[in-house]
C-alpha cells in the first residue's frame, strides 16, 4: 500500500508536535524542579501530596512543643538543684545544731543562716522562667504533643515538689524557728528533713526520666519527618537523572522528526494544502 506525500507530512507534524511538548515537559520539569504543573496531571499524586503538607506542618508544630519543654526542663531541673544544694547545707547545718558542746548562742547563728537558706529555696521554688510564668506550675500540669501519638508534661508542679508529702517550707521554719530559739533540732525534725531531701531527689529524678522521653521521641520525629519529606519528593519532586535523559530522548526524536520533514517534496505537500 502506497503511503502519499500528505500521510507522510501529517504523521510527521503530529510527531513533531509530541516531542515537542516532551521536551517543554522535560525543561519544565528540570527547571521547576516539580514533577506535575497542575493537580490534575495527576489527582492521586496531587492528594496525597496535600496529605504529606499536613504531615510536615503537624512535625513543625511538634519541633515548636520539643523546644518549649525542653527549655521547660532545664529550667526545673537547674531550680531543683539549687533546691537540693540548700536543702543539703540546711541539713548539714542541722547536724552541727545537735552537737552537744555547740551553746545556745551558737545555735541562734545558725538558726540565722538557716533562715537564709530557707528563703533561697523560696526564691528558688517560686522562680518564674524568660515569659514570666512560674517554674514549677499551679496543678494540672499541662501536656503536650512531642511526637505522633506522645504527649508529655510541660514541667512539675508546685505542689509534688514542695508539699505533696512534706511540706518543704512548713519543715524549713520549723526546725529555724528551735535553732533561732538556741535549741538542738530533734530526731523527728532530721527526719522530716531527710523525707524533704528525698521528696526533691524524686523530682530530679521524674524530671530527668521526662527529659530522657523528650529526647527519644524527638529522635524518632525526626526519622519520621525525614521519611515522610523524602515521600513526598518521591511522589512530587523531579527526579534529574530521568527528567534529563527524557529532555536528551525528547530532543533526539524532535530533530529527527525534523529531518524527515526536510526531505518531503514541498512543491507536492504545498498542492495537498
Amino acid at each position: 500500500m502506497r503511503i502519499s506525500s500528505q500521510q507522510v507530512f501529517d504523521s510527521s507534524v503530529q510527531s513533531m508536535q509530541q516531542h515537542t511538548s516532551d521536551v517543554v515537559e522535560a525543561q519544565r520539569q528540570i527547571s521547576s524542579g516539580q514533577k506535575y504543573r497542575l493537580a490534575s496531571d495527576d489527582a492521586l499524586a496531587a492528594g496525597l501530596g496535600v496529605q504529606i503538607a499536613w504531615d510536615k506542618s503537624q512535625f513543625a508544630m511538634f519541633k515548636v512543643n520539643q523546644d518549649h519543654v525542653n527549655a521547660s526542663l532545664s529550667s526545673t531541673d537547674a531550680q531543683l538543684n539549687s533546691i537540693n544544694i540548700a536543702l543539703t547545707k540546711f541539713q548539714q547545718m542541722m547536724v552541727q545544731g545537735r552537737n552537744d558542746p555547740l551553746g545556745s548562742d551558737n545555735r541562734k547563728l545558725l538558726g540565722q543562716q538557716a533562715l537564709a537558706l530557707k528563703n533561697a529555696v523560696s526564691q528558688f521554688a517560686n522562680a518564674k522562667d524568660a515569659n514570666g510564668q512560674n517554674i514549677f506550675r499551679a496543678e494540672p500540669v499541662s501536656t503536650v504533643l512531642i511526637a505522633p501519638s506522645v504527649s508529655l508534661e510541660t514541667a512539675l508542679s508546685f505542689n509534688e515538689v514542695m508539699v505533696t508529702g512534706q511540706n518543704v517550707l512548713t519543715v524549713m521554719g520549723g526546725i529555724q524557728t528551735t535553732l533561732a530559739a538556741g535549741n538542738a533540732p530533734s530526731d523527728a525534725d532530721m527526719a522530716n528533713m531527710q523525707a524533704v531531701l528525698t521528696q526533691v531527689t524524686r523530682a530530679q529524678v521524674k524530671t530527668g526520666l521526662l527529659q530522657n522521653q523528650l529526647d527519644a521521641a524527638t529522635e524518632s520525629a525526626e526519622v519520621q519527618k525525614t521519611n515522610v519529606e523524602l515521600q513526598r519528593s518521591n511522589l512530587l519532586d523531579t527526579d534529574l537523572a530521568t527528567a534529563t535523559a527524557s529532555l536528551v530522548k525528547s530532543n533526539a526524536l524532535l530533530q529527527a522528526a525534523q529531518s524527515v520533514m526536510t526531505k518531503l517534496d514541498v512543491n507536492t505537500l504545498f498542492q495537498k494544502l
